[in-house]
């Protein structure tokens, strides 16, 4: 995706799908230190920022998570100071220099809970879909087991969509865990990453903010081409 302004994807009180790639797409979060040391610094930094994770997946060089804002900028400064601890601890553990993130995360803005619920069935069969694993049950570094088995998992806010797939905690792990398994028998997959787009929802919604986009995109070439024949064509 090119380049755009966050502040034209996310707006305050939202719910994102925020990934991103290690540089040079090297497999700088492969090992269980390093997965360890992003899962804490999330910990550590979200309440700080007003920020829930809802689900969160992390693979080999890249990692997944969606969650809640309360503002755009509280989510831009949460992963800023999350994103730059880690590339220092990594170095550090490595005994390397350079660049651990590539260039600036993701953040696709969802627009429902039930848009949620297909992003975050898709972040837990990531391991699945890589080959890594047959089954999401038997990789570690994912939400998977919170919301399919109970297990504790102290870096995840619920999501809104779990509570309503039941009333007690074994209807709504059965629900997620059959939802799943249907996705598994099916060899289902999104025909577009979730990551590879700006908003996940209603085709229309999409659509709209896509043209909104467009229209500003616009304007400001209007305004550059305006600008640059005052200062040198006059």
């Amino acid at each position: 995706m090119p380049s755009v302004p966050r502040n034209l994807i996310i707006d305050d009180q939202s719910i994102f799908h925020v990934t991103w790639q290690c540089h040079n797409k090297d497999w700088l979060l492969k090992e269980g230190w390093a997965k360890k040391i992003y899962y804490n610094l999330l910990l550590k930094f979200k309440d700080r920022y007003h920020i829930k994770i809802y689900s969160y997946c992390f693979m080999s060089n890249h990692p997944h998570l969606t969650g809640y804002c309360e503002t755009q900028q509280q989510l831009s400064d949460f992963f800023r100071i999350v994103n730059s601890l880690f590339a220092r601890l990594v170095n550090k553990r490595l005994n390397r220099r350079g660049q651990v993130v590539m260039d600036r995360f993701k953040s696709p803005k969802i627009e429902s809970e039930a848009d949620l619920e297909r992003v975050m069935l898709y972040v837990d069969l990531n391991p699945n879909r890589a080959r890594m694993v047959v089954h999401p049950k038997d990789y570690k570094w994912s939400s998977f087991a919170y919301y399919a088995y109970g297990e504790e998992d102290i870096l995840i806010t619920p999501s809104p969509t779990y509570f309503k797939m039941g009333v007690t905690a074994t209807q709504r792990q059965s629900v997620y865990l059959s939802m799943i398994e249907e996705i598994l028998r099916n060899d289902w997959c999104e025909k577009k990453p979730f990551s590879s787009t700006y908003f996940v929802g209603d085709p229309d919604w999409v659509k709209r903010k896509y043209q909104k986009l467009k229209e500003i995109k616009k304007e400001k070439i209007q305004k550059w081409r305006k600008r640059f024949k005052e200062k040198f064509l006059k």
